[in-house]
């Protein structure tokens, strides 16, 4: 059937639209809008946001052996920073009240805290063919703090769902509760590493949003008030490295890749604050520009746009020896939560997109 007139001049409208914003954030004069909060979420209500359908094929991205081991772990414990499915296996647990997915989050917990050291830290097993890389004390510090993120996300979540804490499900609490001694000492040695990571991570805010969710969420299910401050320090500090127009500096200019990450991140950092905290406010302020610029960002057709990129294109930077893809994983779901704390549908349309075209 032929489309009406002007449904086809609304379309091509849209695509200029579109076109437009693409060349102006190419010439650096695209600048974010900023919208008002609508639903004030916590985690939960969030999580029930989603269609089940998505969280369970996000939690199904790595699903762990036998002995709990994910990512890269799975050909042979490397290091706990590839055990950061936990929280995905956590979101789907709660928001489906499945007890596999619980399952999976705990036993990959348990295995990480397997090669956990004296001091708090986790042994780091280098594979014979990248023996030639030699990690920095600041990689290491990072590595930990990625599956400190995951975790206190992932605890963080279990501790907000009445039917994590119900009585059919005391076996499982029981496992996590007596880790609750290991999971601290995790967290104190990464105190004594925020130095360290506030040098190394000062230009890689997508990282600093990984800090802030780390001491953050660990802080929050601990107890600790310390632990909770150097969180929102870190995520100041992220926040204090976006531009004007609404790009989150990396290398020295944008990354459509790193600046997915980096929504994501803060927006998971986001719902689990409570309305009390006075920085909330500024972070989805700064959430809501960044999230408008990365928009801009997506093609018609649901593809991330690398051009301009600084750190992730074809012929970019590499991890471990393979060069690294466009995250559109973080960039949709950024975009779902984005739509789903502000009603704008816009985000839930262009989040859909990225899905179908990746997919």
């Amino acid at each position: 059937m032929t489309k009406p007139l002007v449904t086809l001049f609304l379309l091509s409208l849209t695509a200029c639209t579109r076109d437009a914003e693409v060349k102006d954030v190419l010439q650096n004069s695209y600048v974010c809008k900023t919208i008002a909060v609508q639903n004030k979420y916590s985690r939960i209500p969030l999580l029930e946001s989603f269609e089940e359908s998505l969280l369970q094929g996000i939690a199904s991205i790595d699903i762990p052996t036998a002995n709990g081991a994910m990512g890269r772990n799975k050909a042979g414990y490397f290091h706990v920073r590839f055990q950061m499915g936990i929280s995905s296996q956590a979101d789907y647990a709660v928001y489906n009240e499945n007890t596999l997915a619980l399952e999976y989050a705990i036993k990959a917990i348990e295995y990480a805290f397997v090669y956990q050291l004296e001091d708090g830290n986790f042994e780091l097993v280098v594979p014979q063919d990248l023996a030639s890389q030699t990690p920095q004390a600041a990689d290491v510090a990072s590595g930990v703090s990625f599956f400190l993120s995951s975790l206190g996300l992932a605890l963080t979540t279990l501790d907000e769902s009445t039917w994590y804490h119900s009585a059919p499900m005391a076996s499982y609490k029981n496992r996590i509760e007596l880790l609750r001694p290991k999971i601290d000492r995790a967290a104190a040695w990464l105190q004594t590493q925020q130095t360290l990571l506030e040098v190394a991570d000062q230009e890689a805010p997508n990282r600093l949003f990984f800090n802030a969710l780390a001491f953050y969420s660990l802080g929050k299910w601990l107890g600790h008030s310390t632990l909770q401050a150097t969180g929102l320090s870190f995520a100041k500090a992220a926040l204090s490295m976006k531009h004007p127009n609404g790009y989150f500096l990396e290398n020295g200019g944008w990354d459509s890749s790193y600046q997915g990450v980096g929504i994501n991140v803060g927006f998971n950092l986001y719902s689990v604050l409570p309305e009390t905290e006075i920085l909330k406010t500024q972070l989805w302020d700064g959430l809501s520009c960044a999230s408008d610029w990365q928009k801009s960002r997506i093609l018609e057709n649901g593809e991330i746009s690398t051009q301009g990129n600084k750190r992730v294109y074809p012929g970019g930077e590499d991890f471990l020896g393979t060069e690294k893809k466009v995250d559109w994983v973080d960039t949709m779901l950024g975009f779902f939560i984005m739509g789903y704390y502000s009603r704008d549908n816009v985000y839930l349309t262009t989040a859909t997109k990225i899905r179908d075209f990746y997919n």
